[in-house]
């Protein structure tokens, strides 16, 4: 039988058990500490970041604050704008009065010359009154035939020079016959003729020349064959590395997904994802559109030509991408502003004084 402990070795091993569980307590105290700091250090990191990044801001604010419009500014602003607008508008009141002048001014010039002409007939008339032949007669035939020849000159073939000439002929055989009676004639064949120089003609060799640019900036080019031949050799030189590999399983898993999975790109372009064939079907189809668009133009088809320009636009989108599309919408608007077949000018009035004044002469 084992002896029994005294009192002092009781002690000692009390002390013993004490003197670890305060050295536990230690450590553990020791371990939640540098947990506590690096957690601490990790937040002042954390911090002194954000605190930098903020001070940068800051910084970049605090530039940035002088060019910023105050309150003050934007009112000073407003003022001047108001002001010159009020300028403006002053401005242009007194450039209208000015044009209204002008106009009674030119509008007086113009009565008095034909006053003047007037006189200018009558003495005309008072030396030749004696030479009433049928030579006038036949010239007031020329004058209706130089008048119908320029309406129809107008309506049937668009041309406003040809028109013109024939008008510049009529008046100048009313001068040398020098009558009176055909001065209002003379009058109206002026307002014709002004109305018809006001009149804008559609200028079709502009129009075709727009339409083959287009054409030719959408023609595809050489490239497309090398890089299909290109792809074509790279898919080839895998193939055989493929072949040459064997028929191990991880190849084989390899082959499997890659057949299994598709990846489409779809940053490009329809048309740049085209091959040869496909884009050299799709430019004869636009150049088919666009060719039927000329053919139109010289038909002054107007709701025809338009619906067809739609077409084309819808086309080019749908197939090119955005920035080559952006490139073709500047013709498209020209040719899509280009009127084709404008509503002509009335030039009818000086055959239809001529014809009164016949009737009323015979009658």
């Amino acid at each position: 039988m084992s002896e029994p402990l005294s009192e002092e070795q009781k002690l000692l091993r009390k002390l013993k058990r004490r003197t670890r569980f305060t050295q536990f307590l230690a450590w553990l105290a020791l371990f939640f500490t540098a947990v506590g700091i690096a957690a601490g250090y990790k937040n002042w990191l954390r911090i002194h970041d954000r605190s930098k990044e903020n001070s940068a801001k800051i910084t970049t604010v605090n530039e940035q604050l002088p060019t910023f419009a105050n309150q003050k500014h934007v009112d000073k602003l407003q003022d001047e704008v108001n002001t010159n607008f009020t300028k403006n508008i002053d401005h242009l009141n007194s450039a209208l009065v000015e044009l209204r002048t002008i106009q009674d001014s030119t509008q007086h010039i113009a009565d008095s010359v034909y006053s003047q002409v007037e006189t200018l007939t009558l003495q005309q008339e008072s030396h030749s009154a004696s030479n009433i032949t049928t030579q006038q007669d036949w010239s007031l035939e020329e004058v209706r035939f130089l008048l119908q020849t320029a309406n129809q000159t107008l309506a049937l073939k668009n041309d406003k020079d040809g028109a013109l000439k024939a008008l510049n002929l009529a008046d100048a055989i009313l001068i040398k016959r020098g009558s009176t009676e055909l001065l209002p004639l003379r009058k109206q064949i002026s307002q014709d003729y002004a109305l018809l120089t006001q009149y804008e003609a559609p200028n079709f060799e502009s129009i075709s020349l727009k339409i083959t640019n287009l054409s030719e900036m959408l023609r595809p080019s050489k490239k497309v064959t090398n890089e299909v031949s290109a792809t074509e050799s790279i898919g080839d030189l895998e193939n055989t590395t493929e072949t040459n590999k064997g028929d191990s399983i991880v190849n084989r898993v390899k082959k499997s997904f890659n057949e299994a999975v598709v990846i489409h790109k779809f940053d490009k372009s329809l048309h740049d994802e085209m091959d040869e064939e496909t884009q050299k079907s799709l430019f004869q189809l636009i150049s088919l559109r666009l060719e039927t668009l000329r053919l139109m133009v010289l038909q002054r088809h107007e709701k025809s030509y338009h619906e067809q320009l739609d077409r084309i636009s819808e086309l080019l989108k749908s197939y090119y991408s955005e920035e080559k599309h952006k490139e073709y919408t500047s013709i498209l608007n020209e040719l899509n502003n280009s009127k084709i077949n404008p509503d002509l000018p009335d030039i009818s009035g000086s055959i239809k004084l001529l014809e009164s004044l016949k009737s009323t002469s015979v009658n």
